[in-house]
């Protein structure tokens, strides 16, 4: 199986995107591919033509109904006021604790201290 590749929403920090390259992950962030201000879809969109998991803080790429065609995504519901430091935190512990096959076909939703995974086929 091969590696996941990765979105990086805008609302995650831009150092995440560096956490998960130290941790060898191939990863795009959409303000370098000039999407910053893309519209859900659009990123949906290209995340499923580039075959990346979207990385998000956006609970609405949780919702498969919209999005028949599903990249997968990985949602870190954490506090607003977490700093990009405590998110990093939080995105470093949940890679080192799941397995790489977990993250394919799934939308996965990571809370403090725990991870949810719902297969999407």
């Amino acid at each position: 199986m091969p590696k996941p590749r990765f979105l990086l929403d805008a609302n995650m920090p831009r150092s995440s995107a560096g956490l998960l390259r130290s941790l060898e992950y191939d990863v795009e962030d959409v303000r370098d591919i000039g999407m910053k201000v893309s519209r859900d879809q659009e990123i949906i969109q290209y995340a499923l033509k580039a075959r990346r998991i979207i990385v998000t803080r956006d609970t609405d790429f949780g919702e498969v109904l919209h999005y028949p065609s599903h990249p997968g995504a990985i949602i870190f519901r954490l506090p607003y006021a977490y700093t990009s430091h405590e998110i990093n935190k939080v995105i470093e512990e949940f890679f080192k604790s799941i397995k790489q096959e977990d993250l394919a076909e799934a939308v996965i939703i990571v809370e403090l201290g725990r991870y949810r995974r719902r297969p999407l086929r």
